[in-house]
């Protein structure tokens, strides 16, 4: 009798708690649905990613395999100039049946920094390649290639040389656009008067017409410094001045149709022994 007592009343304390949670405000029947929905949701879109990903990793790995195969040099190319293998080697990039070079490179290889200016100007969003233009269009001289230059430091050495050096000055006035030499005179060489000459030269190569610029010697050069200044067309005499440390540089017009080769020559003045002076042609403009 207690036994079925005990049953019965288990049945009802389980009828009870259903009862309760049924009659509950919280309905977990809607919970759980809601949450099946949610992982249900959540399993499709990582099933998607998965797919993707996999689609992904197969694309870099048959990327991969290419790159592989390829070899080194389908990327970086030597550079031969006129016969001679350059040290530069140049790399290549395909894209789209398009074969792109680095500029900088190229440019290096076939042009020299030192030789033919080339800048990226952001101002007008613009490669500029060649020297900058002077006063009306022009052309600075001094930012074509030097083709030849003599300078003289003493008896042995062959002396300095600058090209648009910060430093130029006559009386104080700056000239930014130069080339400047080293020129020298000694008291034992009044038998050998070579010794004396120094020129700087330049290819014009028939493209020029004018040519205006200023001669004179730096204001580093020693007192007493003095010589002469010759100016020569493909070998004939244009042009003949003589300058003196502290006078003002002479400012020089000439006519350069069809001239090939210029030639500016600085003789020291015998006079002046011992004596160091630096020449200099400044500002120097070519017009075609």
């Amino acid at each position: 009798m207690k036994k079925c007592i005990s049953f019965f009343t288990v049945v009802l304390a389980v009828i009870f708690c259903f009862v309760a949670v049924a009659s509950s405000p919280t309905n977990y029947k809607t919970m759980y649905e809601k949450l099946l929905k949610d992982y249900n949701s959540l399993k499709t879109q990582y099933d998607k990613l998965k797919k993707e990903n996999a689609n992904l990793q197969a694309k870099v790995n048959e990327l991969s395999k290419k790159a592989a195969t390829n070899p080194v040099y389908e990327y970086q190319r030597d550079i031969i100039l006129n016969g001679v293998t350059l040290k530069y080697k140049v790399p290549f990039i395909n894209y789209k049946g398009m074969r792109f070079v680095h500029l900088d490179s190229i440019l290096y290889c076939f042009f020299n920094k030192n030789i033919t200016p080339w800048k990226i100007n952001d101002n007008q969003k613009a490669l500029v390649i060649g020297p900058d233009l002077g006063p009306n269009g022009g052309i600075f001289l001094t930012d074509l290639p030097l083709s030849d230059y003599k300078s003289i430091v003493d008896y042995y050495n062959k002396g300095r040389f600058g090209i648009n050096t910060k430093d130029v000055t006559v009386l104080g006035r700056p000239y930014n656009k130069n080339i400047w030499w080293e020129a020298y005179n000694a008291a034992g060489w009044s038998s050998d008067e070579s010794r004396r000459w120094s020129f700087v030269q330049y290819k014009l190569n028939g493209d020029y017409k004018k040519l205006k610029m200023s001669l004179g010697l730096d204001d580093d050069s020693e007192v007493g410094a003095s010589g002469k200044f010759t100016i020569y067309l493909d070998g004939e005499k244009r042009y003949e001045t003589e300058i003196a440390k502290g006078e003002k540089a002479k400012d020089v017009s000439l006519d350069v149709v069809g001239g090939n080769t210029l030639k500016i020559e600085f003789f020291t003045n015998p006079n002046q022994n011992d004596c160091r002076m630096f020449p200099f042609v400044g500002d120097a403009v070519l017009y075609k």
